[in-house]
């Protein structure tokens, strides 16, 4: 008994230690040339989803007069979620409406004339990552082992919504499939036909104009 509850407690602690090594958002970085042109990174999402992210400037050669940029992100359906203009830091935040690649897009204005390409950092937390547990922890009056364990299960919540929405794409996918499969097989019927048609009407007409001909 003792032993089951000294190798539960253990399993706790790993399960707790690798929930803590867990990378809960995803940080991306773009070179923005000094030529000029639009960064764009998308991400599928399914609906129904808290994202937040962060959006800033690095400009290591020339820190205190860093330039500005524009970012825009649409939805997989092209309705505008956030626009801003001209900022070196920014933020967006939103609950997905609709499943599909939501697409954030990021430029400098073409007037302005850039010495170096530009590095733009973009913090996305989704789901589970997006979640203040600092509010939580307080609001529940919750915290240490039995917090980690919260989070755990808002993970395995999270996953299991994941797994759920891939096997719906793949139901799709394999419907989608199949039609194409069952569309194919009648055009390869329907083909294979009109070359029996066509050949046997040649057939008739040469035997026609051969007994005309007094040939055969």
């Amino acid at each position: 008994m003792a032993i089951s509850r000294i190798a539960q407690a253990s399993w706790i602690l790993t399960v707790v230690l690798l929930l803590l090594t867990v990378n809960y958002g995803e940080a991306v970085w773009l070179t923005i040339p000094a030529s000029g042109g639009t960064k764009c990174v998308s991400e599928e999402i399914q609906s129904n989803v808290v994202v937040l992210a962060d959006y800033y400037i690095v400009d290591e050669h020339n820190p205190e007069h860093t330039p500005a940029v524009s970012s825009k992100v649409t939805s997989p359906y092209g309705n505008n979620l956030h626009h801003q203009e001209n900022v070196t830091h920014g933020q967006f935040a939103f609950t997905t409406q609709e499943a599909g690649n939501y697409l954030a897009c990021f430029w400098v204005d073409a007037s302005l004339k850039l010495a170096n390409p530009l590095t733009l950092g973009v913090d996305w937390k989704m789901g589970i990552a997006a979640k203040d547990w600092d509010s939580v922890a307080k609001k529940e009056k919750i915290e240490g082992v039995e917090l980690q364990l919260r989070r755990l299960e808002g993970l395995v919540q999270a996953i299991r919504e994941n797994i759920n929405y891939i096997k719906d794409r793949e139901a799709e996918m394999r419907e989608v499939s199949e039609k194409t499969n069952s569309r194919v097989a009648w055009f390869s019927i329907m083909s294979l036909g009109v070359c029996v048609v066509v050949a046997g009407t040649q057939i008739l007409y040469l035997k026609r104009y051969f007994h005309k001909k007094k040939l055969i």
